[in-house]
């Protein structure tokens, strides 16, 4: 029997940088859900063949572990591998418990924006960084799955909560970077629970803002604390 994926993955997290995202990040973060295999994101290194060569030195401490790439889920060896890294952004890592999808450019993340993610995220057990839910959100944006529209769905759930403990006692610069990050007319109402005059005149510009773009939460809420549109 091969090792299983969180052997592999705590291995790579002990020598590497490493993000968990997909599945099993959503599921950490409280959401109830099967996942059939485990996504992480390796730190980019300063070039494809740096990461690939990470990756396989990694690879090379297990017994039969292949490498794969798309269309098809090709094995893969030598600089195919940085190739398709460069060209995919992911490597499939097979011949444990279940795959292991190793990216260098998640969905919608750019390479240069890992050290940011990384120092927003938290480290866990296994070694690895779970990221900030909002983060986790974009590498699900416009993937045309319905899992992922559910896992954004929770996700959402779990940054309101965040924002109900913080927003009511947070300064105006806190409240402006929180809602700069994520903004709904939820997380509005609960900002109009903070007593400063400051933080309230701006979130109700925002909700000004997007009742103007035609949200009907936000005209509604503007309506029912008899708050004029302009």
């Amino acid at each position: 029997m091969g090792p299983s994926s969180g052997e592999f993955i705590a291995a790579l997290a002990a020598e590497h940088r490493v993000i968990l995202i997909g599945g099993l990040a959503v599921i950490a973060h409280g959401y109830n859900r099967p996942t059939k295999d485990a996504d992480i994101w390796l730190e980019p290194f300063d070039s494809p063949e740096s990461w690939s060569n990470a990756l396989t030195t990694i690879c090379e401490k297990f017994t039969g572990l292949t490498l794969h790439t798309l269309p098809g889920w090709r094995q893969i060896t030598g600089s195919e591998i940085a190739e398709a890294a460069d060209d995919i952004g992911m490597i499939r890592v097979l011949g444990m418990d279940c795959p292991v999808d190793i990216f260098r450019k998640p969905n919608e993340f750019p390479t240069d924006s890992f050290d940011e993610v990384f120092n927003r995220g938290t480290a866990i057990a296994d070694g690895t960084h779970l990221p900030d839910p909002l983060d986790l959100i974009i590498t699900k944006l416009n993937t045309g799955r319905d899992k992922d529209l559910h896992d954004s769905h929770h996700l959402e759930s779990v940054i309101r909560d965040r924002y109900r403990n913080a927003l009511p006692s947070a300064s105006f610069d806190e409240v402006k970077l929180l809602l700069e990050r994520y903004i709904d007319w939820e997380v509005c109402k609960i900002a109009l629970d903070n007593p400063s005059q400051k933080v309230q005149d701006y979130v109700i510009n925002c909700l000004r803002e997007m009742a103007s773009d035609g949200d009907p939460f936000s005209q509604a809420l503007l309506e029912e604390r008899e708050i004029p549109y302009t």
